[in-house]
């Protein structure tokens, strides 16, 4: 009896220690997992100097945000009518939230024309010109591309829903324009931690989109949508030689390359799909659907055979 009482002691002795090396094994290990991290983010800095990869100021204070919901506005009639009311334009509306505007004569661009000038020269002729922000000019197709602002003049990157294309013709003037846009952002869930700017850019390096001697020209905060769908991820928009932007989803690190083209392509046929459904006497519908027809045509004779 008295040997069975000294076995169970020893038995309980040894669990107890077992416990307490586990314990310690893991405050150590999550030591180390910590310092790994702090490390990481030195080593970039070093790998980044030693390469020669310059940085911009990282000086983002944003640390954690949240997932956002965002619906589509329905234009009103009153609206339209603001816009009908301008001189030179005449605007129509498909489905409530889609806006058709045509330039009774084509607007010229000016020479040497610049985000600031481009931007001056348009904002008279839209509606909510201060929600919107200058992208990009599509040189294939010659479609300038704004993209809107929300949430704290974040940038919705890439969505069919909130977007400005200005159609130009070979003259450098625009003939038509097309807008669609959202509401107010509504918070999802708990805010979640950002990756550090640090970071988003080295899961760059580690991926082979930065190369030794590029420049990150630009790390800025947005908004981003792995499909086409209203629930938005923070992201990073990440450019290199003030030229090529990369997209790192701030929560789940995951990279998206930008590509104009192939947004373009797949909103012009959403669109020409609304188009459709206006009715064949709108002055509108036959002008716009030939300078697409002219636009994209002449993309596909220019790819080689």
């Amino acid at each position: 009896m008295q040997w069975g009482h000294i076995k169970t002691l020893f038995i309980l002795s040894f669990l107890i220690l077992n416990i307490y090396l586990l314990v310690q094994f893991v405050d150590r290990q999550r030591d180390s997992d910590i310092g790994v991290l702090d490390s990481e983010d030195q080593s970039y800095e070093e790998l980044f100097e030693s390469e020669n990869i310059s940085l911009p100021d990282l000086n983002e204070d944003v640390t954690e945000a949240n997932y956002i919901n965002v619906s589509e506005i329905t234009f009103t009639s009153e609206e339209i009518d603001q816009l009908n009311s301008m001189e030179d334009i005449a605007a129509t509306l498909v489905e409530d939230n889609f806006i058709l505007t045509q330039f009774e004569k084509p607007l010229p661009l000016p020479e040497n024309a610049d985000v600031n000038s481009i931007t001056a020269l348009l904002a008279p002729y839209m509606l909510y010109p201060s929600e919107y922000t200058y992208w990009a000019w599509n040189e294939e197709t010659n479609i300038l591309i704004f993209f809107q602002e929300i949430d704290n003049n974040r940038t919705i990157y890439f969505n069919q829903n909130a977007l400005l294309l200005f159609y130009i013709n070979d003259n450098d003037e625009i003939t038509h324009y097309t807008q669609t846009m959202l509401g107010e952002a509504e918070q999802q869930g708990n805010a979640e931690t950002l990756l550090p700017q640090i970071n988003a850019i080295g899961s760059l390096y580690d991926r082979g989109s930065l190369a030794p001697d590029e420049d990150v020209t630009d790390v800025e905060l947005g908004y981003l949508s792995r499909i086409e769908s209203q629930v938005f991820a923070p992201t990073w928009r990440i450019t290199i030689d003030e030229e090529e932007n990369y997209f790192i989803n701030a929560i789940e690190n995951l990279t998206y390359p930008g590509e104009d083209m192939e947004f373009l392509q797949t909103t012009i046929d959403k669109y020409m799909d609304k188009i459709e459904i206006l009715p064949e006497d709108n002055e509108l519908k036959e002008p716009f659907t030939a300078v697409i027809n002219q636009k994209f045509e002449t993309e596909n004779r220019s790819e080689p055979e």
